[in-house]
């Protein structure tokens, strides 16, 4: 995990380090600011960028630095592997006037993430499944069957005829920003 930290441009890791914790075990965290990092004032905040880890959203700083530039308008979340719509909800409250964008990883598990994310903002869900190379989800009592390699968000959005303004950024060419600054 080290060898990490020492590719990543330092003025990353000086941005993230009133937020950054190394734990014992050698994972990272954002505290103590409810796992949110570059908080100033929420009030202020215009883009609260989602992620699995605090590692992911180094990697993703490290690519993309002009979400540094104005302190205080971007804010950075780990919500873990396994969120919940509760804890979803929760940074929205907090975060009001700030558009959410998820930056998960570009495979099936990210997509459904990504599907997900946008329902629980909304106050909504669905169930999805995957069987035989086809993901299937049931939505307000309807099933929708998607062929994984035209699985999306967007392609859920044209299906289910939901609108919201959540947003993704996905990494051209890898399956996360986190791989890529691997491939270096």
């Amino acid at each position: 995990m080290m060898y990490e930290s020492r590719s990543i441009d330092p003025k990353v890791l000086d941005f993230f380090a009133p937020w950054l914790v190394k734990a014992a075990n050698g994972s990272w965290a954002f505290e103590p600011h409810g796992g949110i990092a570059g908080v100033l004032q929420p009030i202020m905040v215009r883009q609260h960028l989602l992620f699995y880890s605090p590692l992911d959203v180094l990697c993703f700083c490290h690519f993309q630095p002009k979400w540094l530039q104005r302190p205080g308008s971007c804010a950075f979340s780990a919500i873990g592997y396994k969120p919940v719509s509760g804890r979803l909800q929760e940074l929205k409250r907090q975060l009001p006037n700030a558009r959410t964008l998820g930056i998960f990883d570009n495979d099936l598990c990210g997509k459904v993430l990504d599907c997900k994310v946008a329902l629980w903002l909304m106050g909504r869900d669905a169930d999805f499944s995957y069987v035989k190379d086809m993901v299937n989800i049931e939505y307000r009592d309807k099933r929708f069957r998607i062929p994984e390699p035209k699985f999306s968000l967007h392609r859920f959005r044209m299906l289910t005829g939901i609108r919201s303004g959540y947003r993704t950024v996905k990494p051209k060419g890898f399956v996360s920003f986190t791989a890529m600054l691997s491939q270096r």
